[in-house]
């Protein structure tokens, strides 16, 4: 008779990295979006300068997430 085996197995390696490539590209997304409903705000509210303020440096952000994304197979 065989015996069904509980023991839960471990992920594998790969699937781990993938899950906390995906948890911190999410991270990343969230303040993306965050940001960019502050910049509408601004904008709604009629203040321009202050939304190109939130842009400021956005394109590090997106950068920072497209390397994330790339290191996926």
């Amino acid at each position: 008779m065989t015996k069904t085996n509980t023991v839960p197995q471990p992920r594998d390696t790969d699937e781990l990295v993938r899950d906390r490539v995906l948890e911190r590209a999410k991270v990343i997304l969230d303040k993306l979006f965050a940001r960019l409903g502050t910049v509408e705000d601004d904008l709604v509210a009629r203040r321009h300068r202050a939304a190109l303020g939130g842009l400021d440096g956005i394109e590090r952000e997106i950068n920072s997430l497209r390397s994330l994304l790339l290191l996926l197979p």
